[in-house]
């Protein structure tokens, strides 16, 4: 972490990684984003667990929604699904077959009287369910685009100088920013005008 030195002052991130901050006792500072990129994160044999994890935590997810959906609106309560997801994921972490899975997913709902099929119903329909969740982890995932973070709250504490003012007009349109002016300033100073409309 560096720290910001001069009178103009950041908070926020730009380009997508670069984080200027405020800390309570080192004042402003400058850091780069922790984080891991996609294709490392798919690739890395360092990440194999985390992989495994993410994937159960799709299958949890997924096998969850689709048994929730015979819970009747009325007998849900906040945290119901989590709990439905939880006992998911742990049991696939186990090892667990998908038909055990669903059918403890069931048994769960049928003890906490919340699910609308029976035990008939739910054998009927455990091959419907894993058909579903076969298809739908086979769903190509969309690529999300990354949107690069560019925006800036700016603070000043002192009069700004012609090269502080010509960066502030030639380099900062890519950038959503705001300005204000802390602190003293001499009655004569005028701000420019173009500054005028990122002020706050």
């Amino acid at each position: 972490m560096a720290k910001q030195t001069g009178y103009v002052k950041a908070t926020g991130t730009v380009c997508g990684d670069i984080n200027f901050y405020k800390d309570v006792d080192c004042g402003f500072l400058v850091r780069m984003l922790p984080g891991v990129d996609s294709k490392r994160f798919w690739k890395d044999p360092a990440f194999e667990g985390s992989r495994r994890s993410a994937e159960r935590f799709k299958q949890g997810n997924i096998m969850s929604s689709i048994i929730y959906r015979f819970v009747p609106v009325k007998r849900r309560y906040p945290r119901l699904f989590t709990q439905v997801r939880r006992i998911a994921i742990a049991f696939l972490k186990q090892g667990s077959e998908k038909g055990e899975v669903f059918s403890a997913l069931f048994t769960f709902l049928t003890e906490q009287k919340r699910i609308s099929l029976t035990r008939e119903q739910f054998e009927l329909l455990l091959s419907s369910f894993e058909e579903e969740l076969k298809a739908r982890l086979q769903e190509p995932k969309p690529e999300k685009e990354k949107k690069m973070k560019n925006k800036l709250d700016i603070q000043v504490f002192a009069p700004l100088n012609e090269e502080d003012i010509e960066y502030f007009k030639l380099y900062m349109d890519d950038i959503e920013w705001t300005i204000r002016f802390e602190g003293e300033f001499p009655e004569d100073y005028r701000i420019p005008l173009f500054l005028l409309k990122h002020a706050v």
